[in-house]
């Protein structure tokens, strides 16, 4: 959702050093970099446009964006800079924080251990846990199921976490659950009867992200990275800030446009994934296309597929499947996620009936006043485009 803040803060002095753009040949072979600017695809100047206004006017020096059209990435297209005072800019390597958008990949991983039999979508999570336990409720633990807390259905608290700035000392898993890294202590309980409601819950994220420690006996971020990132061909991809990965990162902003510390999190699964615009798309075109060729038996594609199913029960206030949500655009519903941390800010939106998609990063606290007329660019193409068909 759209977060409404006070308008009318002073833009950027831009100069035509302050914007790249690139795109790639569609049907090119995924990662080549040898990028070409294509001035016929309409949409890729009205992106141009919109973009470069929505940085300049929001203190948002950056943003790198890929579209993927009949379920390949089309082009991409970078934007202003990864760095201010530098004057670096961006480019479709630049690396990012991607806020929540987190949730949509771990949930991948997550998904893998239903595939390796090491638990089931609905087992009662609490038996496997040993580290740390749900505490006692007036509603039933045993209904906690790996299904429900994808899909924001089980009943959990916390809706999100602020992280710590990078070089802090992280807690444990077992101390962020019981609400030690929140400002407010809150911790990771059960708050309704599972199954009956939908309700966001980061919470229920990290009590994933304990599930699968507690059962491969492997760090979360060690696990995604061997499991998932590389066979997939992410290589600049990770639930940590590696040495590597802080070389090639952008810089972020807060929303006066000052520059701060990267966040870092005990709560990877939730919030924790730095990646590149690149990688991103390459992660929505398998998304997109179910390929079982391109999944490198990370998943089967008949369970990416349930992934990207609604799971009842789901309201007004929201709607989502295993990692995924379904949002919705004057009528066109797509599925993906969006996330937002300090200094950063990113949205990934497919339409699975057109093989489409856009990926956007931000380097912002204001980055959503950036991807969202973006978005909505996109968004009415995609619309005008089935209108056409019909």
């Amino acid at each position: 959702m759209i977060k409404n803040r006070i308008q009318g803060f002073v833009a950027f002095s831009f100069t035509a050093l302050l914007f790249s753009c690139s795109a790639t040949k569609q049907g090119v072979e995924w990662g080549n970099t040898e990028n070409m600017v294509s001035k016929t695809d309409s949409l890729y100047m009205e992106i141009q446009r919109v973009g470069m206004e929505a940085t300049k006017n929001n203190h948002v020096p950056g943003v790198a964006i890929a579209v993927i059209q009949h379920g390949k990435v089309a082009w991409t297209q970078s934007i202003g800079f990864a760095d201010v005072e530098s004057k670096k800019p961006v480019t479709p390597e630049t690396i990012f924080n991607v806020g929540s958008v987190s949730k949509m990949v771990s949930a991948w991983g997550l998904m893998q251990l239903t595939e390796k039999g090491l638990v089931k979508l609905d087992d009662p999570v609490d038996q496997f846990l040993v580290r740390w336990k749900l505490p006692a409720s007036p509603y039933d633990i045993s209904k906690v199921t790996l299904r429900r807390i994808l899909s924001h259905t089980a009943g959990l608290s916390v809706h999100g976490y602020g992280g710590s700035e990078q070089g802090t000392p992280l807690l444990s898993l077992e101390e962020s659950l019981s609400g030690k890294t929140k400002r407010n202590g809150e911790s990771v309980r059960l708050i309704s009867e599972p199954g009956t409601k939908w309700e966001y819950s980061g919470g229920g994220y990290t009590l994933a992200q304990l599930l699968l420690e507690e059962r491969t006996k492997e760090k979360f971020a060690v696990y995604m990275k061997k499991n998932v990132f590389e066979p997939l061909g992410l290589n600049h991809t990770h639930y940590e800030w590696t040495e590597d990965m802080m070389a090639n990162s952008a810089t972020a902003y807060d929303a006066s446009g000052k520059p701060i510390k990267n966040r870092i999190f005990t709560e990877q699964a939730a919030a924790g994934l730095q990646t590149t615009v690149l990688d991103l798309a390459h992660f929505a075109e398998l998304s997109i296309t179910s390929d079982p060729s391109q999944l490198n038996k990370v998943l089967k594609s008949t369970n990416l597929q349930v992934m990207e199913k609604q799971i009842l029960p789901f309201s007004d206030q929201g709607k989502s499947g295993l990692g995924y949500r379904f949002m919705n655009y004057e009528g066109l519903e797509t599925i993906g996620h969006t996330g937002e941390n300090e200094g950063w800010s990113a949205g990934v939106f497919m339409h699975l009936p057109t093989k489409s998609g856009i990926v956007i990063l931000c380097n912002g606290s204001n980055g959503d006043r950036v991807w969202y007329p973006i978005y909505q660019s996109w968004a009415k193409r995609i619309k005008e485009n089935k209108n056409i068909d019909k």
